[in-house]
């Protein structure tokens, strides 16, 4: 199976909305509760800079304002164990198809 960059936006009990990405075939395999999931996408790094776009088959498409709001309060993961943010190792960036606005 292929494995791809994707990411969701969980809303944890204590944390609130957080965005977990990591390498996986299906959004799903990033969730910790799928019933708390909103919705996901893709994502791609370079140089330092993490841009989010596109959408997911299990949980529809995460909105600027969604992601906005986890990268604006340090919730950013690599994993549903929502240790450790990665905010301040990455800048970040939204593709809204007709432009991409940052972040950070």
């Amino acid at each position: 199976m292929a494995i791809f960059n994707k990411f969701i936006i969980e809303t944890d009990e204590e944390l609130g909305d957080c965005l977990i990405l990591g390498r996986v075939t299906y959004h799903k395999q990033l969730a910790f509760d799928k019933d708390k999931v909103k919705s996901g996408g893709w994502w791609r790094e370079k140089d330092g800079r993490i841009t989010f776009f596109g959408d997911s088959n299990d949980f529809g498409r995460a909105t600027q304002e969604q992601v906005t709001g986890a990268v604006m309060n340090n919730k950013v993961f690599t994993s549903y164990i929502l240790e450790h943010p990665i905010n301040k190792d990455y800048k970040f960036s939204y593709d809204r198809q007709s432009e991409i606005v940052k972040l950070t």
